[in-house]
């Protein structure tokens, strides 16, 4: 006759437990569907004397729209189909959105559990556990601050950058503009035949732009001033590694949070002849919280956007900041509602 172990059989139902927490990544999500949230529309500048237009995209994100590139597609085509509604979407239209979003597509792809998590830890722990060798390996390999956070951005960039470059292409190609596609960590970013991201290496705060055509121009666009909590992750890059890109006869750049208001980003963008900057993460710094580009921009035109939303604990308010023809102004609105700011550049002769 088997004798019974409470003890061990204590210590085997814990064991499965705690496996199960660890390893059960959740249900499959739900397809994407078209959603048709309020958007509000609001203009600056003179229409009769612009030569372009830029739109700033105030979007609301919640955490299923990272459920994969064909969710995020989803939503972020709703404010482009209102920016064709409304007749702004001309051949040189350039369009800025918030920052973080490729950060948010280290989710994509997962179940369910990463998604309904309350916090970003609970939604990190599904994620370790499914990609579990990389994870480990990285975490193994590389050193950081924020070495477990380092770790999953390096085991997901693959397949963060590639749903980046499958939405900021499609939504580019199919609606005939230029898109500065916000921002996210990503290991070795750059252009290469196989992708943004590349190999082993250090962690950038990175943006890049998308041409009409869907293809990404020039190069990454990296971050020389990282906040502390991104500083935990990413390294700085140099102000001279910043690239410069042109709108009909327009040259414009773009400069990620803090790098809107550095001298050495002004400088190296004055001697480019840049007129234009773009921002696509509003920076706040000390008492300077309504000039994300600096109480006295040196740029003539210019837009700052960062995103609305709830998610992972987390709560977004949304704002915005524009450079009119040298004058600084700064939107908030304190609702849930996504906004496109289009702005009406016209560049000196």
């Amino acid at each position: 006759m088997l004798k019974r172990h409470p003890k061990k059989t204590t210590a085997l139902v814990t064991l499965a437990v705690a496996a199960l927490y660890f390893f059960w990544p959740g249900f499959s999500v739900e397809k994407p569907i078209p959603k048709y949230a309020e958007i509000m529309v609001e203009q600056f500048g003179e229409q009769s004397t612009a030569t372009f237009n830029v739109i700033g995209v105030e979007t609301h994100l919640e955490t299923a729209d990272f459920a994969s590139a064909a969710h995020l597609q989803v939503k972020l085509s709703s404010y482009l189909e209102v920016a064709r509604e409304q007749g702004l979407l001309q051949p040189d239209t350039l369009v800025l959105f918030p920052g973080h979003i490729g950060t948010g597509l280290f989710a994509a792809d997962q179940k369910s559990r990463v998604y309904n998590a309350n916090s970003i830890s609970a939604a990190l722990t599904p994620i370790i556990s499914y990609n579990l060798v990389s994870f480990a390996k990285n975490y193994a390999i590389f050193d950081a601050q924020n070495n477990r956070a380092a770790a999953i951005v390096r085991a997901r960039s693959q397949v963060a950058s590639a749903a980046l470059i499958s939405v900021f292409s499609a939504l580019a190609e199919k609606y005939k503009v230029t898109i500065v596609a916000g921002s996210g960590f990503l290991m070795t970013p750059g252009i290469y035949p196989e992708g943004l991201s590349y190999g082993h290496g250090p962690i950038f705060h990175t943006s890049f732009v998308f041409a009409p055509n869907g293809k990404p121009l020039v190069d990454a666009i990296r971050q020389i001033e990282p906040s502390a909590a991104e500083l935990a992750i990413t390294e700085p890059s140099l102000a001279e590694f910043l690239p410069v890109f042109t709108s009909g006869a327009t040259n414009y750049s773009v400069a990620i949070g803090a790098d809107a208001q550095r001298d050495d980003v002004a400088d190296h963008l004055q001697t480019e002849k840049v007129e234009l900057l773009l921002s696509p993460q509003f920076h706040q710094r000390g008492d300077l919280i309504e000039y994300p580009f600096g109480p006295s921009p040196r740029f003539k035109w210019g837009m700052a956007v960062s995103m609305k939303g709830n998610g992972w604990g987390l709560s977004a308010q949304g704002r915005a900041a524009i450079i009119i023809d040298g004058e600084p102004i700064s939107v908030q609105n304190d609702d849930m509602i996504g906004r496109l700011y289009n702005l009406w550049v016209s560049p000196q002769k």
